[in-house]
């Protein structure tokens, strides 16, 4: 599987991945940034959407979710 797009939202707590997967097809991979006092780093939301046909689609898609959560 590779990262083909990655969007961060305009308030930089939540970024989606647009991932190629090896059948050709697109998955979305959502994550939120945490911090606490030892580490920051992105943390996934368990709320993928797999199996879209085209990466416009699946960006289309993803843009939509991070709408959503913020």
């Amino acid at each position: 599987m590779e990262v083909v797009k990655e969007i961060i939202s305009p308030n930089k707590q939540y970024k989606a991945e647009i991932v190629k997967r090896i059948d050709g097809l697109f998955s979305i991979e959502i994550f939120r940034w945490y911090e606490d006092e030892w580490f920051d780093s992105w943390t996934p939301i368990r709320d993928n959407i797999s199996i879209i046909d085209t990466s416009e689609h699946a960006i289309e898609i993803a843009l939509e979710k991070l709408r959503n959560l913020m």
